[in-house]
C-alpha cells in the first residue's frame, strides 16, 4: 500500500491524536490534522480503509530497555528473559508485555545484550480495543521516540512533538520530554558528558533561546539544524523503515480471514454442532476431571508446604516462587536460566523413560552445563537416554558407566547445542 494513515495515541484518553495521511510514492501529504481528544477517533475510520495504518504511542507509556548477559541469548532464554527481569521491575511481570527487538554483543563489556520494550498489557489492550471501537484496523504499533532518526553514534536527535520535545539517544534509549521540562532535561544530558566525548544535537525543529544558551559555552557539543518538516511526517518515514513491532505474541495482528470462508461456512457449522454434541457427552468426564485437578491442586500444596513450612503458597504464582527458590540455588540469574531451560527441555524424557532412576542434579553456571547421576535396569536403556536427549538438540557426554548386578549406573554432562 503506498498510502498510509499514521496516528499518536497515548495512556491519557483526553490527550490529543495527531494524523496524518501520507502517500509514500510521491512523498505527497493527502491529510492532516489533530483530533482533541481519542473519542473523535471515529472521524479517522474512512481514512483508514484501504490504507495501512500505522500508530504511534507515547514513549513515556513504554520502557525501552537494554538487557545484558555473560551468554549468547538462545531462544528458551529468550522465553525466560521476562521472569530474569522480574526483581528489577517495580510491577507483577505477569501485567506486563515484553516485545524483543534486537540481539547483539557489546565488545567493551564483553557481554552479549538484548533490546526489549516493556509496556503494561492493559494499557496495549486498550489501545488495541480502541482502534478496534472506531472501524480502525492497525498491525503495525510502534514507540514514537523510535521513529526518529539518528545520524551517527554519538548523537541525538530532537523535535518538537505532541506538547513536547521527542528526543531518540540511539543504542535502544529515548523519551518524550514535555515543555515545561526541556531545560532541566538538558541540564541534565550536559552533566552527563564525558569530556573526551563530543556530543551532536540533531535539531529537526528550532530549539529556544535558553536551551541555546546552554550550549553557547560548551565546545564539546555541536548542534546540526536539519531542515524542518512536518514532524508527524518526519516520524512516518522513519516508521516504514522500521521491521520491528510492539505487537507481538498474544498480541501479533492476526492473518486475514481467507474468502474462501464463505464457501465452508456450512461445514464449519455442522462441525460446530458435532463437537457441541460430543462435548455434552463428555460433561461427565470433564466433571470428574475437575474433580481431580482440585484434589492434584491441594497435593501441590500440601508438597510444597511441606518443603517449605514457613512460606505461605500461592498458586497463581508457584512457578515464580519455585524458580526463586532454583536461583537461591543456583547462586544467580544466569545459572537459573540455563537450569530452567535444560530441565524443561528434558522433562518429556525422563516421563517417558520412567524406569530409569535419577539420583542427582548438579549445575555447573560457569559452563552452563547440567550433570547427571542415574541408574538403569541395562545398557540399552542407559544408551536409549542419551538418544533422546540428543534428538532434542542437546549436547550429552557420557562419562564412566558401571555395570552392578541388575542395575547400570553412570553419568551423563549436558548442555545446550550450538
Amino acid at each position: 500500500m503506498s498510502e498510509k494513515l499514521i496516528l499518536r495515541l497515548s495512556s491519557q484518553t483526553t490527550s490529543s491524536v495527531p494524523w496524518l495521511v501520507w502517500e509514500t510514492v510521491n512523498n505527497d501529504i493527502i491529510a492532516s490534522g489533530e483530533l482533541s481528544q481519542q473519542s473523535e477517533l471515529s472521524s479517522l475510520s474512512e481514512y483508514a480503509k484501504g490504507r495501512q495504518v500505522i500508530t504511534l504511542v507515547d514513549s513515556a507509556d513504554v520502557r525501552l530497555y537494554r538487557h545484558y548477559m555473560p551468554t549468547k541469548p538462545s531462544r528458551q532464554i529468550l522465553k525466560a528473559l521476562p521472569f530474569m527481569l522480574e526483581d528489577e521491575l517495580s510491577e507483577d511481570i505477569e501485567q506486563l508485555h515484553f516485545a524483543l527487538h534486537d540481539t547483539g554483543f557489546d565488545a567493551d563489556s564483553n557481554k552479549h545484550w538484548v533490546n526489549i520494550a516493556i509496556v503494561r498489557k492493559a494499557l496495549l489492550q486498550h489501545w488495541t480495543n480502541l482502534l478496534a471501537e472506531h472501524d480502525i484496523q492497525s498491525k503495525i504499533m510502534l514507540p514514537d521516540v523510535l521513529c526518529l532518526p539518528v545520524e551517527q553514534d554519538n548523537s541525538v536527535s530532537a523535535i518538537e512533538f505532541a506538547g513536547g520535545w521527542l528526543v531518540n539517544d540511539n543504542h535502544w534509549q529515548g523519551t518524550h520530554v514535555l515543555s515545561d521540562w526541556t531545560e532541566l532535561f538538558w541540564q541534565k544530558k550536559l552533566a552527563e558528558l564525558d569530556e573526551e566525548n563530543a556530543l551532536i544535537i540533531n535539531a529537526y525543529s528550532p530549539l529556544s533561546q535558553q536551551t541555546m544558551s546552554l550550549f553557547d559555552s560548551i565546545e564539546s557539543v555541536s548542534i546540526n539544524v536539519q531542515d524542518a518538516e512536518l514532524p508527524l511526517l518526519l516520524l512516518a518515514k522513519q516508521a516504514q523503515t522500521l521491521k520491528w513491532n510492539l505487537l507481538q505474541g498474544d498480541f501479533a495482528p492476526k492473518k486475514a480471514v481467507s474468502k474462501n470462508w464463505q464457501i465452508w461456512r456450512p461445514v464449519a457449522v455442522l462441525f460446530v454442532i458435532t463437537v457441541i454434541v460430543h462435548l455434552i457427552q463428555l460433561g461427565s468426564r470433564w466433571s470428574k476431571a475437575e474433580s481431580e485437578l482440585q484434589v492434584a491442586k491441594a497435593s501441590l500444596s500440601e508438597s510444597y508446604k511441606k518443603a517449605f513450612p514457613k512460606e505461605r503458597v500461592r498458586l497463581n504464582i508457584i512457578r515464580t516462587q519455585l524458580r526463586r527458590k532454583v536461583a537461591q540455588v543456583t547462586g544467580e540469574q544466569t545459572s537459573e536460566a540455563g537450569f530452567l531451560t535444560l530441565m524443561s527441555a528434558m522433562t518429556p524424557v525422563f516421563s517417558k523413560l520412567s524406569n530409569i532412576k535419577y539420583e542427582s542434579f548438579r549445575f555447573d553456571g560457569t559452563r552452563q552445563e547440567l550433570r547427571i547421576n542415574a541408574s538403569a535396569p541395562n545398557f540399552q536403556q542407559f544408551e536409549r537416554l542419551i538418544a533422546e536427549l540428543g534428538d532434542l538438540g542437546l549436547d550429552v557426554k557420557q562419562g564412566a558407566i558401571n555395570n552392578e548386578g541388575n542395575e547400570v549406573s553412570g553419568t551423563l554432562s549436558v548442555k545446550e547445542g550450538n
